[in-house]
């Protein structure tokens, strides 16, 4: 039987860094559950800070930080040039459908709005709330069909204002146009990870190791940038995390403050209910 890779890092609060193509040379360790999750970002010191902090949930404990552009390729990076034609492309295929005109609009204010409308693009979602993060890292089930089987979900952790100390280019994207319900309601803001031969988790490790960071310290880089696996083999489990998640108010319809966002949640309260009626559905 194959070993299950969350298993590989330790158990909070110890931080190990796997340098393999999962986790990359990012701190990572893991937790019992999904409900000793909620008792470590209710209880844990390392959770209460002063500084800004963002964190991002993924439901596939083998992502790593790659923008959905950056995914067209077996390399996990972007050419400039895809996205500057790409932009472009957008900008004239929204003409007059923005709030806001489109020649009145940043670049970054574009991406952003395409980020939240599915168009590929340079950035990643992230939110100051934990919770809002455990949600996306818990809302959809894994394809039943999936080779090799997810046995994890995972938690990125980055602290902003630490980052911002020793980072030489401004990797954080926070939108001030008006078409950004989502952004607001999930708490949330953007990274811009950078063209070339580069990933956002090389931009920040290189940035912190210029300055003489021992980014080899798993303690010590933990500071700057974390990840956690939580264990997830079960769909009667992750069904329980969302309901947990949803009696704090994080569901669809909240977080996608829209028509969109309304169906979502309705679709999973139906399939609450049709699951509960059924007895030979598992």
């Amino acid at each position: 039987m194959r070993r299950k890779y969350h298993l590989n890092s330790p158990l909070w609060p110890n931080f190990v860094i796997n340098g393999d193509k999962v986790d990359g040379n990012i701190p990572s360790t893991r937790v019992k559950s999904w409900s000793h999750l909620i008792e470590i970002i209710s209880e844990d010191a390392l959770f209460d800070h002063t500084d800004q902090v963002l964190f991002r949930g993924q439901r596939h404990s083998h992502w790593g930080l790659t923008p959905s552009i950056a995914r067209l390729s077996n390399t996990g990076i972007y050419k400039d040039e895809w996205a500057q034609q790409h932009l472009e492309s957008f900008k004239y295929s929204i003409r007059g459908r923005a709030k806001v005109p489109v020649a009145q609009m940043l670049d970054d204010d574009v991406w952003s709005l395409g980020q939240h409308y599915g168009l590929w693009t340079p950035l990643l979602d992230w939110s100051r709330s934990p919770f809002v993060a455990m949600f996306f890292a818990f809302n959809e089930p894994d394809p039943t069909d999936e080779t090799p089987k997810n046995y994890s979900r995972s938690l990125f952790f980055i602290n902003k204002t630490k980052l911002e100390e020793f980072l030489t280019t401004d990797i954080f994207v926070n939108p001030l146009s008006s078409d950004h319900d989502r952004l607001i309601s999930q708490d949330g803001l953007f990274t811009l990870s950078p063209s070339g031969e580069t990933s956002l988790e090389l931009e920040i490790l290189n940035a912190l190791g210029e300055k003489d960071i021992n980014i080899d310290d798993a303690e010590v880089l933990k500071d700057f940038i974390f990840k956690i696996h939580i264990p997830m083999e079960d769909e009667q489990e992750r069904l329980h995390c969302i309901n947990a998640l949803r009696r704090m108010n994080l569901h669809y319809a909240n977080l996608y403050p829209d028509i969109a966002g309304s169906s979502l949640h309705c679709n999973d309260l139906l399939t609450e209910q049709v699951r509960g009626d059924d007895p030979t559905d598992e």
